[in-house]
């Protein structure tokens, strides 16, 4: 492991908490399947009131069971609606559960008339189908479950009338836009809040390698080596594949690494890995900004100046974007 990649490993770890059991099993699962076999294996009710759920899908492409939470809208079986997709960052991040445990989505969701889907991306799923993971273990299609399984699942036993959005933070902001980029019309809007949004360049290479390797998993296994796969690298590149984005209303987030007006509670053993994040994603999301200005391709960026890698920045990201998901979404 290079240096780098160690001593980068070991800050994230400060800021990261490990993700928690998934749902227990209940009944009331629809009888609903993805082309490829994918279906919800279980349905747990999270609140009193049944609008929000814990489903395990049984997910073709990863090999594997996946978790997704679920906010329904208020009538939801009155008609079809539209979804917002919420993404996650890496697992030792959060999870499935980030959302709704750091944010108030719920609250945001309970006049929206919106389905709210927040789906996990396992230790470091990267939102991609691994290349080269490995045929004895799982397939780790990240990017089919989260662009094409997890969607037909929402349309087909939920209630998803096809029209969507997508915000992430961190690698789930990276997501966003891959998924927007290599799957055009799959989201109408895309957001990315702190995103690892050019990972084949100099310091995306070092993060991305980072974030695998904390996982435990072989950073080669995902995309091959940065040298010789250098294609399947940029293939998967935001910033490289920027003029693919045009067609999606995009928006941009990030701050610069250093301690900002949000940070003030920021335990002080967390917050040398929460400025390098920031700093190394806010720098990617500035040049991504440039890119796609260059380009001519239509976005908004919110390049907010000093701010660390952490959820009360996310929170207030979230309230910008949410009023202009549900316009999108509504026309």
């Amino acid at each position: 492991m290079r240096p780098f990649v160690r001593w980068f490993t070991a800050l994230t770890a400060a800021v990261c908490a490990l993700p928690g059991a998934p749902a227990v099993a209940a009944a009331g699962v629809p009888d609903a399947r993805a082309d490829d076999g994918s279906h919800v294996v279980a349905e747990t009710t999270v609140d009193g009131d049944g609008r929000v759920l814990d489903l395990t899908v049984r997910s073709t492409g990863i090999g594997a069971y996946a978790m997704v939470r679920l906010i329904l809208p208020q009538d939801w079986a009155a008609r079809r609606w539209p979804a917002i997709y919420l993404l996650a960052g890496e697992t030792r991040l959060q999870d499935y559960r980030g959302w709704s445990a750091n944010t108030d989505v719920r609250q945001l969701a309970d006049d929206a008339g919106v389905l709210v889907v927040m789906p996990g991306s396992g230790s470091a799923g990267f939102f991609s189908d691994w290349w080269n993971y490995g045929k004895d273990l799982a397939l780790n299609q990240w990017e089919t479950f989260t662009a094409v399984e997890l969607p037909q699942l929402i349309d087909r036993g939920y209630r998803g009338d096809g029209r969507r959005a997508a915000a992430g933070l961190s690698l789930g902001g990276y997501g966003a836009l891959e998924l927007a980029a290599r799957r055009p019309g799959v989201f109408r809007y895309a957001a990315s809040f702190s995103g690892n949004v050019n990972p084949a360049g100099p310091t995306g290479e070092l993060l991305t390698d980072a974030i695998v390797t904390s996982a435990r998993l072989d950073p080669e296994a995902l995309w091959g080596d940065r040298r010789r796969e250098a294609a399947r690298w940029e293939a998967h590149d935001p910033l490289v594949n920027a003029d693919r984005l045009r067609g999606t209303e995009l928006y941009l987030s990030a701050g610069n690494g250093l301690p900002g007006p949000l940070d003030a509670k920021l335990p002080i053993d967390v917050l040398p890995g929460a400025m390098l994040l920031e700093f190394l994603c806010g720098a990617q999301t500035t040049a991504l900004a440039g890119r796609l200005r260059a380009l001519g391709v239509p976005m908004t960026a919110d390049l907010y100046g000093p701010g660390t890698h952490q959820w009360a920045y996310w929170q207030q990201q979230l309230h910008k974007t949410w009023p202009r998901m549900l316009q999108v979404l509504a026309s």
